[in-house]
């Protein structure tokens, strides 16, 4: 995914989860999933583009089993959800 973004021009970021908060008990939810973060809200045009690429990775990993079927977009650090982004259409 991060790959097919770059390719769009969108500056990417991967981070890694801190192996310390996987066993924290003060934290709710550990997610394995993905989460997309932006600074300010994207434009139709731009929520198109990253909607397509991420739907392309999505539903081109190879395994069934670990394949994500939606993914948030969020305003910066904050978490609120702008939209969310299902593998299918």
């Amino acid at each position: 995914m991060t790959d097919r973004l770059r390719a769009r021009g969108y500056a990417v970021e991967l981070r890694r989860p801190n192996r310390e908060r996987m066993f924290d008990t003060s934290v709710n939810l550990v997610s394995a999933g993905i989460v997309l973060r932006a600074d300010e809200r994207p434009h139709r045009a731009e929520l198109s583009d990253i909607s397509e690429a991420v739907r392309a990775a999505l539903t081109s990993h190879p395994s069934q089993r670990r394949r994500t079927s939606a993914v948030p977009l969020t305003h910066g650090e904050g978490g609120r959800v702008l939209t969310w982004i299902d593998a299918v259409d």
